[in-house]
Parts: C-alpha cells; sequence; structure tokens
C-alpha cells in the first residue's frame, strides 16, 4: 500500500475513534433528568393520560434506564392507575439511525414480571413487538374491579402490533396479540351482576387478531378442576372505546362439587346445552355495556 493511502487509513481510523468516543461520553453524560419533564409533557400531549418518571440514567452497554414509571389517567376527578414500572430499558440501534429510522430494543421490570421486545419506527407506521412473563394479575391496576374481588395468577404472552400514524396519534393496525394464564385462582368476582363462585387452579390461554377496525378473539379458555369455558368471537373498533360493538359466543361445564351447587341455575339461565354437556350463550350489546343472551 502507498504510505500516504496508509497513514491516510491511520489517519481516518482516529478521527472515526474520537468520533465514538465522543459520541459515546456524550450519551453517558447527557442530562436526561433536566429535560425529562418537558419531553414527556410535550409526548404527551394530548392523550388522556399523564406520566411521572422519576429517574432517566444511561449505562455503559448504551442502555437508557428510567426508573419509576406511572401512567394516570389525566383528568384530575379520576387519577386512576393505568400503568406502574419499576424499570424500563430502552437501547436504540446506532445501525438504523444512520438509515434515518427510530429503532430500539426494549427490557422493563413490573408487577412482578418482565417484559422485552423490540420496537421501530418509519415515515408513517411503527412497530411494536413484545413478550412477558410471570407478571402478577393480583397486582395489576384492573379498573372496575370490586373492593372484595381476589384474583391471582402468573400471566405470559407475546404481541406484535403494527401501529399507523395520524399526526401525533398512533392508530392499531394488524397485529396479533397472545396470552396465558398458569395457577391462577378467583374469589368474590361478578358477571353482569351474577355472582361467580371461587375457583383455584386455574389455566388460560387466548387470542386476539387485530384488523382495520376490527379485533377478532380467536379463543378464549379457562380451566378449572370444575370448569371448563370458552369464549370467541369479534368486536368492531369504534373511535370511543367503550361503544365498540361485540358479536361473542361462548360455551360452559360444571363439574363436581361446583355443578351440583350451581347446575341447576346454569340451566334455568341457559337452557341451550350441546350433545357435549357444554350450555352456550352469546354477548351483544357494547363493550362497555355488555349484554348476556342465553
Amino acid at each position: 500500500m502507498h504510505p500516504q493511502f496508509q497513514r491516510f487509513g491511520e489517519y481516518a481510523g482516529y478521527a472515526l475513534i474520537a468520533l465514538l468516543l465522543i459520541l459515546y461520553f456524550m450519551f453517558l453524560t447527557f442530562p436526561y433528568d433536566a429535560v425529562k419533564d418537558r419531553y414527556v409533557e410535550r409526548q404527551t400531549k394530548g392523550l388522556p393520560y399523564r406520566v411521572s418518571i422519576d429517574k432517566i440514567r444511561a449505562t455503559p452497554f448504551l442502555w437508557i434506564r428510567a426508573t419509576g414509571i406511572h401512567v394516570l389517567q389525566a383528568k384530575p376527578q379520576e387519577q386512576a392507575s393505568v400503568l406502574k414500572l419499576s424499570e424500563v430499558r430502552l437501547r436504540p440501534s446506532l445501525l438504523h439511525l444512520l438509515t434515518g429510522k427510530l429503532a430500539f430494543r426494549i427490557k422493563a421490570l413490573l408487577y412482578g414480571g418482565r417484559i422485552q421486545g423490540r420496537a421501530g419506527r418509519g415515515k408513517e407506521t411503527v412497530d411494536l413487538s413484545l413478550d412477558w412473563k410471570n407478571i402478577a394479575l393480583e397486582q395489576l391496576p384492573i379498573q372496575g374491579r370490586p373492593m372484595d374481588a381476589q384474583m391471582k395468577g402468573k400471566l405470559s404472552g407475546e404481541m406484535d402490533l403494527l401501529f399507523r400514524l395520524q399526526g401525533n396519534r398512533m392508530v392499531p393496525g394488524e397485529g396479533t396479540l397472545k396470552a396465558r394464564l398458569a395457577g391462577g385462582s378467583a374469589k368474590n368476582l361478578q358477571f353482569s351482576g351474577f355472582p361467580l363462585p371461587a375457583l383455584e387452579g386455574i389455566d388460560g390461554q387466548g387470542e386476539l387478531t387485530l384488523g382495520p377496525n376490527r379485533a377478532t378473539l380467536e379463543s378464549l379458555s379457562m380451566k378449572a378442576e370444575m370448569l371448563d369455558f370458552s369464549l370467541e368471537g369479534k368486536m368492531d373498533i369504534a373511535r370511543n372505546l367503550n361503544s365498540s360493538p361485540l358479536h361473542l359466543k361462548g360455551k360452559v361445564k360444571l363439574a363436581g362439587s361446583l355443578a351440583s351447587q350451581y347446575q341447576p341455575m346454569l340451566a334455568g339461565l341457559l337452557r341451550r346445552q350441546d350433545k357435549e354437556g357444554y350450555y352456550t350463550f352469546s354477548i351483544r350489546g357494547t363493550l362497555g355495556n355488555p349484554r348476556f343472551s342465553p
């Protein structure tokens, strides 16, 4: 190699290393806490939620680490908790940044479990892929749950969603969501004003498919020692989510002491029974006001 080209290569290499070191230490020393409140306020403006973050730091391995994240409903009179995360870590993809795209890896700790995945933003879409494991059902801030209701179990699953950008809003496009419940239990629950029996050893799973203005419940099943329940159908997504029409069908079968106690009531309420001994029913109405039909 010609000496001049060799020296040029050495100088270019030193310059590149120096540039990378500058970017690296800028990343580590950036005053995240000083700008986080203004940035969060700008990104959540117009949304029905309020977000607070305790601290933001950068790690030597190029992760942005945020702790004490709390999402609340924005209306002062409600202030109901929507989501609470102990820790979230984001790692931007430098390769995607060089090509003009925003993409990063995600890790989070919440409600006794963890989430990990990836997200990427293009000109008109946002791709989100997540999987979660061992999230404690009893710790989730489920709105509308009766004060004396007791729900336990470990939730796991995965999600792949494509969002479409409309101005500053993200509108759900296509995708799938799968969830599994292990070691569950339930006490003091009601459905449409009807008290449900206490259950132990519940295992369940469900799959939801999203399309343009529609969510399809491909399957939802729950099994315990004395109960077998399943549900499937569609929900047409309205602008006001609670007014989305429901078109669901389900079936249920009891066994053991649960059948002895509730079978006469179930038979009088549902009336229709298939050849396998399952009582069938449908759910109409809306998501905010479901209507049960035997």
